[in-house]
């Protein structure tokens, strides 16, 4: 299984190396809770890559296409975050053709008119968060195949036991939970 790195709220997000990567990528007319919470999947992002043995400085922290650090074309990788927490998950190429990633606090409610709008006829019974987060995981890992060419709904992913499948396109692939931390990960991929 894919694994993932979780980062908490950062303290440096001020920093000028933080900035200049904010301003480069989001622009200079930002939303501090948005800069924030870009640097927190950053800053989470930059963990799994040392765990991979790749050092980047916070200005090389730049995506193309969603899933794939600019210059480290061997890897794919999703990002997440709540207001506190960034999570990121790289993989290599040669064995996964996409990956997702959610994360959400335990403590989140999902409302039943959500739960009602993003269900799959065919959805395993899970846990409204659990659903939500699998189907949000399922959704990034289906959108970095370029199948789509356009969002999908959630209720077009079916969830199955530790499967995943869009219907219109038949794109299967695999997900899993884990609880850390007072979140809720949910990751899905599609193997080689």
């Amino acid at each position: 299984m894919p694994t993932y790195c979780l980062l908490k709220t950062l303290i440096f997000t001020q920093e000028p190396q933080w900035k200049s990567l904010v301003e480069t990528v989001l622009g200079t007319d930002i939303h501090p809770q948005r800069a924030h919470d870009f640097a927190l999947s950053r800053g989470a992002l930059q963990l799994c890559l040392a765990e991979q043995g790749i050092t980047l400085p916070i200005k090389d922290l730049i995506l193309e296409n969603y899933c794939t650090v600019k210059g480290q074309d061997s890897l794919t990788i999703s990002l997440s975050h709540t207001s506190d927490w960034g999570a990121a998950v790289v993989v290599p190429k040669r064995q996964y053709v996409s990956i997702g990633i959610d994360i959400e606090p335990l403590s989140r409610g999902v409302k039943p008119s959500i739960l009602e709008r993003i269900s799959h006829a065919e959805d395993h019974a899970l846990p409204g968060l659990t659903l939500w987060s699998v189907k949000e995981a399922s959704f990034k890992a289906l959108m970095n195949t370029k199948k789509c060419p356009h969002p999908v709904e959630f209720s077009s992913i079916k969830i199955s036991n530790n499967i995943w499948e869009h219907a219109d396109s038949k794109t299967k692939g695999e997900w899993k939970t884990n609880e850390e931390q007072g979140l809720l990960v949910a990751l899905a991929w599609i193997k080689i």
